[in-house]
């Protein structure tokens, strides 16, 4: 945890509507940590690179970056594997998390990843986000070009809600429309 500033993770599955509440709290003047922006930066450090083509081939490399989509294909569907490139890339994403909180204006900064308590994120507190399958299944789907099959591969690669609710602080059900953040308020 940061010390002098109250960190709150928002997390939950690819598809729950995380970035919806994030987006709601930006508006309302908080300042908000998108890890998943910040691992785009941070897989791309030459250290963490280095790391990820040693254990995964140069082949997920392409013009000086990690190639995302082949990288995410060597590893979705691969518990192992997925397991193996998290502990090469969360040292390197939660220091840059820790910088930009730092960094943060305002008493109170919101980190909005997928897999914060999987990483290790310290936070004063955890808020679970989830949805429906099919609604998160076609929120992927329409967020990033890819096949109802590959939205399924990367659903059933991440936790399931019930970890949410074992391991936040609460959860927030959010199958469309606006999400009642009014509990979240209650932490700032």
């Amino acid at each position: 945890m940061m010390r002098n500033k109250k960190v709150i993770g928002i997390t939950g599955g690819s598809g729950a509507g995380k970035s919806h509440i994030s987006e709601t709290l930006r508006k309302m003047g908080f300042f908000v940590v998108d890890a998943d922006a910040v691992a785009h930066e941070s897989i791309n450090n030459p250290a963490c690179m280095q790391e990820i083509a040693k254990e995964f081939g140069e082949t997920v490399i392409k013009n000086s970056k990690i190639d995302r989509k082949r990288l995410g294909e060597a590893v979705f569907g691969a518990p192992e594997k997925l397991d193996r490139l998290n502990k090469i890339t969360h040292k390197y994403i939660l220091s840059d998390i820790a910088d930009k909180i730092k960094s943060a204006d305002g008493e109170t900064v919101f980190v909005d990843g997928a897999v914060l308590i999987e990483s290790g994120m310290k936070c004063d507190a955890m808020i679970g986000v989830v949805a429906d399958k099919n609604i998160r299944k076609e929120r992927i789907m329409s967020r990033d070009g890819i096949t109802e099959k590959e939205a399924e591969t990367r659903i059933s690669a991440q936790q399931k809600d019930s970890f949410y609710y074992e391991n936040c602080d609460f959860v927030i059900t959010n199958n469309g429309g606006e999400p009642d953040i009014s509990e979240i308020l209650k932490l700032v």
